[in-house]
């Protein structure tokens, strides 16, 4: 019965919400099956009730005096901004970093989700860009095959037991697991040397076991483990001036003053200094305008974009 009447109250709603006038007693009965099954009487006392539990769960069942040639008649509605869940919002910038991170999610263990919430914002009428933002590809199968169980024993709390580094056995309560700079990290505590430590999934050498009852690891305050984490962290690159060519329309993204050159650059390139977080940032700038910015000095930058460039040609020769 209780099935029943969720179901009656269901095509109740559904009625009262998609309807464009506001419909009477008699429509509704005609409408919904468990309402023509019954009485007149039972009906009126059911649709009553209805009405009610609905009140009681936040939906108000309108009522409206319709205007007929056989005098006033009461119609019923459930206005739909009474009951829809306003709009969700993302800018593109959101719903590409939400893409980008659904992309990180290789494993079955996560893939399902990640999987339907891009369904989502696509339904939502948001195209999320999937490949922006990505300079390397992150991968969590053939890298690491210990990461879902290690994933699974970090949300259980459970002690796991792997080789590590050539075999050797190591005990550890898990604590997180992070992303940096492209490969996954395991950050506990060893057992075995009662100190934290940090573990490239990539490095781990046997198949992972989990030891004792789920619930058994406790964690440390996010803090603790942050400063572990931050470990992985390089340090803060001196900022360098560069010099380059840059054509028209080329936004840089960092401040430029116009700079003398006595070498000989595109007609229509203007010469700037601009200030970068390293030769690497730089090296970055230069290959994404794609051929529209020319690095002229200083030589060590030069160096790392030509060592960037070689290197990409190599992954290319390889996979062909």
């Amino acid at each position: 019965m209780a099935a029943q009447r969720s179901e009656r109250l269901v095509n109740l709603v559904i009625a009262l919400l998609v309807t464009d006038r506001p419909l009477t007693r008699a429509q509704l009965r005609d409408m919904i099956e468990d309402y023509r099954r019954v009485s007149e009487v039972a009906f009126q006392r059911s649709f009553e009730r209805d009405k009610e539990e609905l009140r009681r769960i936040g939906i108000t069942v309108e009522s409206v005096t319709l205007d007929t040639f056989f005098g006033d008649e009461v119609g019923y509605r459930i206005p739909r901004a009474d009951v829809e869940l306003p709009p969700v919002q993302f800018t593109q910038a959101e719903a590409d970093a939400l893409a980008t991170a659904a992309r990180v999610w290789r494993e079955s263990v996560l893939d399902e989700s990640s999987t339907s919430a891009l369904v989502k914002l696509r339904a939502a009428g948001v195209e999320p860009d999937t490949e922006a933002g990505i300079a390397t590809q992150v991968v969590t199968g053939a890298d690491a095959p210990s990461f879902s169980d290690l994933w699974r024993a970090t949300i259980d709390r459970s002690r796991v037991r792997f080789g590590y580094r050539g075999g050797k056995k190591r005990t550890v309560d898990p604590w997180r697991m992070a992303l940096r700079r492209g490969r996954w990290y395991l950050v506990g505590r060893d057992v075995d040397r009662d100190e934290p430590r940090l573990f490239r999934l990539s490095r781990i050498s046997s198949a992972v076991t989990t030891v004792g009852e789920p619930g058994t690891v406790t964690s440390p305050e996010p803090e603790v483990i942050e400063a572990h984490l931050n470990r992985l962290e390089p340090p803060e690159p001196e900022e360098v001036d560069v010099t380059m060519a840059v054509a028209p329309g080329v936004r840089l993204g960092v401040m430029t003053t116009r700079a003398e050159w006595d070498g000989p650059v595109p007609e229509g390139y203007e010469v700037v200094t601009g200030g970068f977080g390293g030769y690497d940032e730089a090296a970055t700038a230069v290959l994404r305008a794609g051929g529209r910015i020319i690095l002229l000095a200083p030589e060590k930058a030069r160096t790392v974009l030509a060592d960037r460039i070689q290197a990409v040609l190599r992954l290319e020769e390889d996979a062909s």
